[in-house]
């Protein structure tokens, strides 16, 4: 209840306040197959769980350095490359600045949102954008170079060979570039689906958001209340009142006689027979050795070891 108090004040903190948060949505484009969602519920993580799925999805860096061991993804993540199978490349697409509006961005807010159309997501608290995309050498553009340099990165994403990660971070500044920079990528995602399925390659988008306000504090808040609300199905389930009733009676003195047997008892039982049959095995073998033992005579019974001193 405590716990449960402590997760209501939290959220509605954050309800009052201004919160910032980074999105990383994740889709397939093309054969698919290679990425797969997992049962964690929750798809909060940081800036390095980010980092280390892009490196355990994808072989090398857009400089086509490749690594020479697979990178180890960060624990309870929401999405997973396949163990088998695996990409044939990347793109990773970061969209930042003041104008970034999803109410103006249709295609970019059907794959940030929940149930959206991308295979999963993640959430970063904080503006992370610009952080994650430095990881991967990702050119700053504005939106009129956007269409060009996106366009540009797709293609290598598809002709290139070895799995490699591309990027692209664009910057918005006003509404008008905001929808344009979305209708650029809603045309140049279905063109690299097709180009994609054409080949029967996969390639894999990761959509970096930097979002705030309201778009931030609603996931966090949902977040929030899936937490209150397991908490509060776990202390229902540890605080239900149930009864087992032990078979068994009392005797004549008092006391209660079941057919079944306590721990105590079971560990007890357990520890006496095992002992008893090490302590028997060792007796068998002693007694095994001593009657194979060789026969041999005895020089110091025999008096042989002070003939041989004397002589």
């Amino acid at each position: 209840m405590v716990r449960s108090i402590i997760s209501l004040a939290i959220a509605s903190a954050l309800s009052a306040f201004c919160v910032d948060a980074t999105t990383v949505a994740v889709m397939e484009l093309g054969k698919g197959g290679v990425l797969h969602r997992t049962s964690s519920s929750s798809p909060t993580t940081s800036a390095g769980g980010i980092v280390s799925f892009w490196k355990s999805t994808h072989d090398a860096d857009s400089k086509g350095n490749t690594r020479e061991y697979r990178t180890v993804q960060f624990p309870e993540m929401t999405v997973v490359p396949d163990i088998f199978s695996r990409a044939d490349g990347g793109v990773v697409v970061g969209v930042t600045g003041a104008a970034v509006d999803l109410s103006l961005m249709p295609t970019l807010a059907s794959l940030v949102e929940e149930d959206g159309a991308a295979l999963g997501h993640f959430h970063v608290e904080g503006k992370n954008g610009r952080k994650l995309l430095k990881h991967v050498n990702a050119p700053l553009v504005n939106a009129q170079d956007f269409s060009r340099v996106a366009g540009s990165k797709f293609q290598a994403a598809v002709t290139k060979e070895g799995n490699l990660l591309e990027s692209i971070l664009v910057h918005v500044d006003d509404k008008e570039e905001a929808a344009a920079v979305d209708a650029s990528l809603a045309r140049m995602l279905k063109s690299l689906d097709e180009e994609a399925k054409k080949v029967g390659s996969t390639i894999v988008v990761h959509l970096v958001l930097d979002d705030e306000d309201t778009t931030a504090r609603r996931r966090l808040l949902t977040e929030e209340r899936r937490k209150i609300e397991e908490n509060n199905d776990q202390e229902e389930d540890e605080n239900s009142d149930y009864t087992y009733t032990i078979p068994g009676y009392y005797d004549s003195s008092g006391n209660f006689i079941t057919p079944f047997k306590t721990i105590f008892q079971i560990q007890y039982y357990n520890i006496v027979q095992w002992t008893a049959i090490g302590l028997f095995t060792i007796l068998l073998a002693a007694n095994y050795m001593t009657i194979n033992m060789p026969l041999m005579p005895d020089t110091l019974l025999f008096g042989e070891s002070a003939k041989m001193v004397a002589e």
